[in-house]
């Protein structure tokens, strides 16, 4: 195998991924892709599939689906309060690409949701610097990098303590140069990181890969004992490889698809009627009209032949069958049910009958402190913290029936008044400028001018 080469667990990854990509690319990516989701039937001539396929149209539910689901996950932004305080400067630049952490984590949560598995590599800059205070004048710092399901092209593993530890990554990267005095241009890389070691890979004229560069990486002048790279796997099928969680839906996206294009087709068909005649004259004398008259001979007949439309009413229904399940497969994410979790994932035995998609959301909270860990490493740190993700994964779209629920248990005395405060604060029914402490003095100061919820004085309420 060369430097370019896919291992086979990535592979079979990216064979999911070219339906997926399909998906997320829209009508267009779906007619660019032709027979291979939408194929041409027996007897179809090759003008009518092409006139088929270019006026087929694609209900984007998986991209819609996914962009809900991220939306949900990142309704608030990430808690940061347990980072370490050595990091926290890093959040609002995580990858030194100007994305805060809430924006690069929600386009990492969004490959793994569509892919199955997704990376982040947590690389330092290369420099000359030997001592801690070289590094802070430089302004060096770890930074984040995100590296995209289909980009990756193949990963290695040793079982160390009982645990598969990574030893080596490879995949591919797009770095634009520039080119004379103002053009630019991309050359593609293939970047191999293995422990206090990375080489790059450029093609030459030919074709061939030559290696272009080569680094070591170190940590307080010591080779780096490990590979800088975090996974989020959401449906994990082995080491670092994982099956799209959407991967149904896709199918019924598919088959949506091809079935909203026969039913266009036929409907463009039946809707303009038939004109017939039975008759013994000529046809060419049939149609010869003089005038808004029509001749058909002394024993013709002329009428028109119209579709009973049943084929039609079957589309229909078969396509809004189709619409449902499609519901009920995204919505499956949202469904509460027990999951196989560890203590350190759930609190308690009523925390395990959890949703999938708030599982989900708890592995991102992993995957995150374990990018936080390996940037405290590289400062020698020994912890880079843990963030908290709330969101509004668990109100089932419909966050005014859960305060209810809340201010129900807190009339009952067994939620305090600034808890239900936070809680409409968390499903955005408040502002997040918002402060508890701020909203109790000015309870306290309505108390003490007499007023009531709606602003009157006791005076001047009526009397019961």
């Amino acid at each position: 195998m060369g430097v370019s080469s896919k291992t086979a667990a990535v592979a079979k990854m990216h064979g999911h991924g070219v339906m997926i990509d399909a998906l997320l690319g829209g009508t267009e990516a779906m007619r660019a892709a032709g027979k291979s989701y939408l194929p041409q039937w027996p007897q179809e001539e090759d003008d009518g599939y092409k006139t088929r396929l270019g006026t087929s149209t694609l209900l984007p539910v998986l991209k819609e689906t996914i962009g809900q689901m991220v939306g949900r996950v990142f309704f608030r932004d990430i808690g940061t309060d347990k980072v370490s305080d050595g990091l926290k400067d890093y959040l609002q630049n995580f990858d030194l690409q100007n994305n805060a952490l809430n924006v690069f984590c929600a386009a990492w949560f969004a490959d793994a949701l569509a892919k199955g598995a997704s990376y982040v590599l947590v690389d330092y800059p290369d420099s000359k610097a030997r001592t801690k205070a070289e590094e802070k004048a430089l302004g060096l710092r770890p930074y984040a990098v995100f590296v995209r399901n289909s980009d990756v092209l193949g990963f290695r593993y040793e079982m160390r303590q009982g645990r598969p530890v990574c030893t080596q990554f490879r995949y591919r990267q797009a770095v634009t140069e520039y080119d004379g005095d103002f053009g630019e241009r991309t050359v593609e890389q293939i970047n191999v990181h293995e422990a206090g070691r990375v080489r790059r890979y450029r093609m030459d004229k030919d074709g061939n890969w030559l290696l272009h560069s080569e680094a070591d990486q170190s940590r307080n002048g010591e080779p780096l004992g490990f590979v800088p790279v975090v996974d989020l796997v959401l449906e994990k099928t082995g080491f670092f490889a994982g099956r799209p969680p959407l991967m149904e839906l896709a199918y019924l996206n598919v088959k949506h698809w091809q079935s909203q294009s026969d039913q266009d087709n036929i409907v463009h068909y039946v809707r303009v009627p038939l004109l017939q005649y039975r008759g013994s004259e000529d046809v060419q004398n049939v149609v010869a009209a003089a005038g808004n008259m029509i001749s058909v001979g002394a024993d013709g007949e002329l009428n028109y032949v119209e579709h009973s439309g049943a084929a039609i009413s079957a589309g229909v229904t078969a396509i809004e069958k189709l619409e449902t399940d499609m519901q009920a497969a995204g919505a499956k994410l949202l469904t509460r049910t027990k999951l196989a979790l560890t203590e350190s994932q759930a609190r308690d035995e009523a925390g395990r009958e959890i949703s999938l998609l708030r599982h989900y959301a708890n592995l991102l909270e992993d995957a995150i402190g374990r990018v936080l860990d390996m940037m405290a490493a590289w400062h020698g740190l020994d912890d880079g913290g843990a963030v908290e993700i709330s969101g509004s994964i668990d109100d089932n779209g419909n966050p005014e029936s859960s305060v209810d629920v809340l201010v129900r248990m807190n009339a009952a005395g067994v939620l305090s008044n600034e808890t239900l405060f936070e809680e409409a604060k968390r499903r955005g029914l408040l502002s997040d400028y918002l402060k508890w402490e701020d909203e109790a003095a000015r309870l306290d100061g309505q108390s003490a001018a007499g007023l009531d919820f709606s602003g009157k004085r006791d005076e001047e309420r009526p009397s019961e």
